[in-house]
């Protein structure tokens, strides 16, 4: 690694280059054509396309290929792996004449230029195979006729779940699924969390139809330029072993990319007007580049900023008319030369963007991680970070989108975070990062409810092959797949009618569709966006619930492809959010404190530990957010809005005095002496939660952190005492906050916040502030202390759990007190009443939470769907052969 000379930046653009570090160009390593054994149609296409031989990562992939392994490609970016997949399928064509190829593309925007190269690549073959394309864009009548027709279909998963397997029943799709004897799939690092999870089913499901529809066999060929622990990954996402090609096999060349570390000068503007002043300082330079940032409103933010700029508006004007017939103004996004680009985007929109950006007619796009794979883009001269991603994983696919062609140019902005403080004075620390972990969490429940709804319920995929094949639907549910443990008998109780009454809220929302009900992106069903007008309603894309609670809360005003829009209206039951077009405004959620209801009865404890004064428990955990209003700025104006907003005023219909989000996961709770007492504790967890990204990179969106109080009692662990809570984000959990116990980290993760404290320190020029700061190392320290000795498993939890009689007694939320109903949007619900009934079973009669109070008439739910708020709610048991709720107190001492 060499330096780069130093770069000169003209002083109006306020940014100071603090460190530079150069990727050295590199040479080709490659294998003559005459040592590999591929089959002749592939040696004929080699010896057209690639005479002087190819690069030693792609010879190996042609013997796994004309061995038809299984086998991942893991090299560099822009190494060259498409010539893999190439190699691999046509191999499949010309030895399989009435075999098919599945590409599958993680993201839409892949899809067109990929078709391109499948296209020239076959020609160039002399294969006579056609290529076809499903995603969005394509119309449902036109995709059956590309099944049959084309020999290899390029997809995303997202196709896969919600049309293909939705569609067994159809002649053209049964005989494609049984003619596919390569499944391709590109940037497998992306399938992890919610969507891995998700995906590592979709494939089971996928191999659960080809089986039963031909016992032929699957092959699987995928790449990522980034990936931890590859083959423990590909385990988990599809089943099956790999052969490994990984970066000591790339033979690829090199361009050299130097990297500018920049910081803003003193005096200078806020982060985001100083990013700006960078961005269309690069395009006067005639510098294409991209600009990638970890949040979506940031990246929106900016986008508007910059939008504003070139056109020197007022901060308050609008984008557009308000009053127009079309509130999605096209035009704009042919008229800007810097674009924002994220997911949730509609069709139309993402389209004109990538268009305008592949032909080098942007001068820039601000974008999330959506445009981190590979789509090329030729033009590209630069590309600007916005901070550094805690993910090693992202920085390196980010840094691959230069230095493709021609040298390139990475600028890295300090966001003025004290843990990039640390990578800043110590640059190389970025390269020795590893990639991310693979978080692949395949027994959360929801994700294995959603697959067991769209593989056993009564139309679902199973029936379907079934009745396909002229058998009958009765009997028990059996597969020639091997599922993760408590699938099969989840998808049992579907096709019984005896889903747990947990369960029963997915149940609903799925509906008789369940592979549309549900996205792969989400545990939850997503939110669309609408905005009406005199020509009808238009779509704004779409949200999670939890994007929801930060962009898109009532009252809010939301952005769109530079475009503002006020949130008038939220349904719930719909899963709708309505918007008009506003003025450039800009909001800020009031949120209260994120509450934790941690769950320490010993059957929902993973794991607990005592290190010294330090206790660690990984249990279930009940997050509990809300809104309760918004800050609102116009120009110089700032104002709060806090809920209920007055409808007659505002136009906006929201009447609860907050906006919330109930959910189950897991966390880790932290317990210390040095927690109590008068603590900055949220400024603390903020600091915690940064050391935890360092030590183990994660996406910011899949894990929180939270200040509260225990609300039960444990030996050590005292009712009213403060702890902190690190929490996965998913609903149902992921499992990722439990690396905080794993060996080493939980010591490391509080020294590295010790250290960002220093820095933190040293950056201040409030007295005050510095005090606190001074207060926060200490206990940091202590707690780094306490975290470095031997632990022990407490006392409480290391007594074996009692053996309760089976069907004897029942917990319940004894009358009186509430819990958070499942079957109705997590609502509260106050119990008036616990009883058995013949036809329901045992049931609750209550009411639920409405805006100040509860509703005025009574709601019967099974005791399932109702859940226990740990530490709230008063508990007891039902006595199914006394016929009546008994306290805790006296369950415990009743003879066993």
């Amino acid at each position: 690694m060499t330096v780069p000379t130093a770069l000169d930046l003209p002083q109006t653009v306020g940014w100071t280059e603090v460190a530079a570090l150069e990727f050295p160009a590199r040479a080709a390593r490659t294998v003559p054509l005459h040592a590999l054994p591929s089959g002749q149609p592939v040696m004929r296409y080699l010896q057209r396309a690639f005479p002087r031989g190819i690069y030693q990562h792609q010879a190996d992939a042609a013997a796994c290929a004309a061995n038809f392994e299984n086998f991942a490609v893991t090299t560099g970016t822009a190494s060259g792996k498409t010539l893999c997949f190439h190699l691999a399928a046509m191999e499949s064509l010309t030895t399989l004449p009435d075999g098919k190829v599945i590409v599958l593309y993680p993201q839409k925007a892949l899809g067109p230029e990929q078709e391109e190269r499948w296209c020239t690549a076959l020609q160039t073959a002399g294969i006579d195979a056609e290529v076809g394309r499903i995603d969005g864009h394509v119309a449902v009548s036109q995709r059956e006729a590309i099944l049959e027709r084309c020999r290899v279909v390029i997809m995303t998963p997202d196709v896969m779940h919600a049309w293909l397997l939705s569609n067994l029943g159809k002649k053209a799709v049964t005989r494609f699924i049984r003619a596919v004897r390569l499944i391709i799939v590109d940037e497998v690092h992306t399938f992890s969390g919610v969507f891995g999870s998700n995906a590592a089913y979709l494939f089971r499901r996928f191999e659960h139809a080809s089986k039963l529809l031909s016992r032929k066999r699957l092959q699987y060929v995928c790449s990522s330029a980034t990936i931890s622990d590859p083959q423990r990954h590909l385990q988990l996402l599809f089943g099956r072993e790999f052969s490994l090609i990984g970066p000591g096999r790339d033979g690829s060349p090199k361009q050299p990319v130097s990297l500018h570390f920049l910081s803003l000068q003193n005096g200078s503007k806020d982060f985001l007007t100083g990013a700006s002043h960078l961005l269309q300082h690069l395009a006067q330079e005639r510098l294409k580049f991209l600009c990638f940032s970890d949040s979506r409103k940031q990246t929106e933010n900016l986008a508007a900023i910059v939008a504003r700029r070139d056109h020197d508006q007022p901060e308050d004007e609008l984008l557009g008319d308000a009053e127009e017939d079309h509130p999605v103004d096209a035009s704009a996004l042919a008229r800007l030369s810097i674009l924002p680009y994220r997911s949730g985007y509609e069709a139309r929109d993402r389209s004109e963007i990538q268009t305008r950006l592949a032909r080098g007619q942007l001068d820039g796009v601000i974008s999330t991680s959506a445009l981190e794979l590979g789509m090329d883009i030729p033009y590209l001269d630069a590309v600007v970070l916005l901070g550094i991603p805690a993910s090693s994983t992202s920085f390196q696919q980010r840094v691959g989108r230069v230095g493709r062609s021609k040298p390139g140019r990475v600028f890295i902005l300090s966001s003025g975070l004290p843990s990039e403080r640390i990578l800043f004075e110590d640059p190389q620390q970025i390269l020795r990062r590893p990639p991310a972990a693979s978080t692949l969490y395949l027994e959360n429940p929801n994700i294995q409810c959603i697959h067991a709804l769209c593989l056993g319920h009564l139309g679902g995929e199973h029936n379907t092959l079934l009745g396909v094949l002229g058998r009958t639907t009765e009997g028990d549910f059996e597969s020639p797949v091997t599922w993760p443990d408590g699938f099969v008998d989840l998808v049992e109780k579907e096709r019984s009618g005896t889903l747990p009454a947990a369960m029963q809220p997915l149940r609903t929302q799925a509906g008789e569709h369940p592979n549309r009900a549900f996205p792969l992106r989400d545990v939850e069903t997503s939110f669309k966006v609408e905005v009406r007008s005199a020509n009808g309603t238009h779509d704004l894309g779409t949200l999670s619930h939890s994007q929801m609670m930060r962009e898109a809360y009532p009252g809010a005003v939301y952005l769109y492809a530079t475009r503002a829009y006020r949130v008038t209206r939220i349904n719930a039951l719909a899963r709708t959010i309505q918007v008009r077009p506003e003025r450039r405004y800009s909001t800020k959620p009031i949120s209260l404190p994120t509450l934790a209801y941690p769950n320490l009865d010993q059957e929902s404890v993973h794991h607990a530990e005592v290190r010294a004064g330090l206790t660690a428990v990984d249990c279930d955990v009940m997050i509990s957010e809300s809104v309760i209003g918004f800050s609102e700025r116009r120009g110089g104006n700032a104002f709060n809005s806090p809920y209920p907003l007055d409808a007659h005023r505002t136009g906006i219909c929201f009447q609860q005095p907050r906006f919330s989000r109930n959910f189950y996961s897991t966390g880790v709770i932290l317990h210390h002496a040095a927690l109590q007492g008068e603590v900055p504790r949220a400024r603390l967890a903020e600091l915690v939660l940064e050391a935890f990204a360092l030590v183990v990179p994660f996406e910011s969106r899949d894990i929180g952190i939270t200040t509260d109080k225990l609300r039960v009692s444990q030996p050590g662990l005292e009712k009213g005492q403060s702890i902190l809570v690190v929490y996965d984000q998913t609903y149902g959990s992921l499992r990722l906050s439990s690396k905080l116990l794993e060996r080493g980290v939980l010591e490391r993760v509080f020294e590295t916040a010790v250290q960002l404290t220093e820095y933190a320190v040293e950056a201040e020029p409030e007295a005050q502030e510095r005090g606190s700061l001074l207060e926060i190392r200490r206990v940091l320290q202590a707690l780094a202390d306490d975290a470095r000795q031997p632990f022990t498993v407490p006392t409480w939890q290391a007594v074996p759990l009692p053996v309760a009689e089976p069907g004897e007694r029942v917990r319940v939320i004894l009358a009186g007190s509430h819990g958070i109903c499942l079957l109705h949007g997590n609502r509260e619900m106050s119990v008036s009443q616990v009883y058995y009934s013949p036809r329901g079973g045992l049931q609750y009669k209550g009411r639920l939470a409405t805006d100040h109070a509860w509703e005025t008439h009574l709601t019967v739910v099974p005791v399932e769907g109702l859940q226990a708020i740990p530490g709230v709610s008063q508990q007891g048991w039902y006595d199914l052969d006394l016929g009546e709720v008994v306290s805790e107190d006296v369950a415990q001492s009743a003879p066993s």
